[in-house]
């Protein structure tokens, strides 16, 4: 099966194109993972402000994906199925949004990477347990677990929420960095090259999250990319995000542009206003992957560009390290300073 080619599982195609400038975001976040948006929220959020496309993609799991799809379909939203995959390769993380796989495929084409997030998702759990009994057994109990919980599945974001609500440390940076004291972990990953294949194998399609951001999981270079595309295939870049200055955008286009790698769009949204709220990127600044998800977008008139500086009036004025950071990133910033002191010591 050529990669990236299947849409199995997607909804049917749209009777009518959309709009170059219908609004579009393909990275939300859920309380399935780190976020604070329930499906019933988000969908509802993005109702009342006209969104026709968004992907809900929490990180190494799809536990919302249903329930938003469903939800959205009721209010004329198309939900795309999506996950944000933490990955490792060349000895760094590296973030993968993979379009275009239900979770309620049983097929075997979906096998090996239903796997894959299963086997990530038990690391998580065994992470979190053994977290929870090091936090402890330190002399701080976490009496709040199971409220913040809230009937999910035990992950480290769990126990590290816990442990700031209970006052043992005053920031998840924090309190990650309490866990690796005290001997534990609160992250997992999985090979690049396996999340891709498995991934490709079930028809999904595989894009770099936020290669242009510094603040945690580092900036991917050009030679970065030429490195990773010389070893697995991955299929495009998240070229619009909301830290970007035009200038990052501009980059990150013309390297997927160069390549003939999908271009995608996405806010990163976590919860209302945290860090941003769902962002109306145009349909035409990720047409061709839309189209890939069987989600027909009209072309532009002639002449008119796609994208170009100043037309994304909400594009960022400032780096993105004087930006507010999601539960996530902060994690993630914890993760990768202990890294580097690791590799300096």
């Amino acid at each position: 099966m050529e990669s990236g080619s299947d849409t199995s599982g997607l909804p049917q195609r749209s009777a009518y194109p959309l709009p170059p400038g219908a609004p579009v975001d393909l990275h939300l976040h859920t309380i399935a993972s780190d976020g604070f948006w329930t499906a019933e929220t988000l969908i509802e959020h993005l109702a009342e402000r006209g969104f026709r496309v968004a992907a809900v993609c929490d990180h190494d799991t799809q536990r919302s994906v249903m329930d938003a799809m469903r939800l959205g379909a009721a209010r004329g939203i198309q939900i795309v199925p999506g996950v944000e995959v933490t990955t490792r390769w060349a000895g760094r993380q590296w973030h993968v949004l993979v379009y275009g796989i239900r979770p309620d495929r049983t097929d075997p084409a979906a096998a090996a990477f239903r796997a894959a997030l299963t086997e990530i998702d038990a690391a998580l759990q065994t992470a979190a347990v053994d977290a929870w009994k090091r936090i402890e057994a330190s002399g701080r109990p976490l009496p709040s677990l199971e409220e913040t919980m809230a009937g999910r599945p035990l992950w480290p974001f769990h126990v590290l929420s816990a442990a700031i609500k209970e006052g043992h440390v005053p920031n998840l940076k924090e309190a990650a960095e309490l866990v690796v004291q005290l001997g534990g972990t609160f992250t997992a990953d999985l090979p690049l090259e396996r999340v891709v294949s498995a991934a490709h194998e079930a028809g999904g399609i595989c894009i770099v999250a936020h290669p242009g951001r510094s603040d945690s999981v580092g900036v991917m270079t050009e030679a970065d990319l030429d490195a990773m595309l010389a070893e697995i295939p991955i299929d495009g870049l998240e070229a619009h995000y909301r830290s970007y200055t035009d200038e990052q955008t501009a980059l990150y286009r013309r390297l997927a542009d160069e390549r003939g790698l999908l271009i995608s769009c996405g806010s990163d949204s976590h919860a209302p206003k945290h860090p941003v709220d769902p962002r109306p990127w145009r349909a035409s600044w990720c047409r061709d992957l839309l189209l890939r998800l069987a989600i027909p977008v009209a072309a532009l008139p002639e002449g008119q560009p796609v994208w170009q500086p100043g037309m994304d009036a909400q594009a960022s004025p400032v780096p993105a390290a004087e930006q507010p950071e999601s539960p996530g990133e902060q994690v993630m910033a914890a993760e990768a300073e202990l890294a580097r002191a690791d590799a300096q010591s």
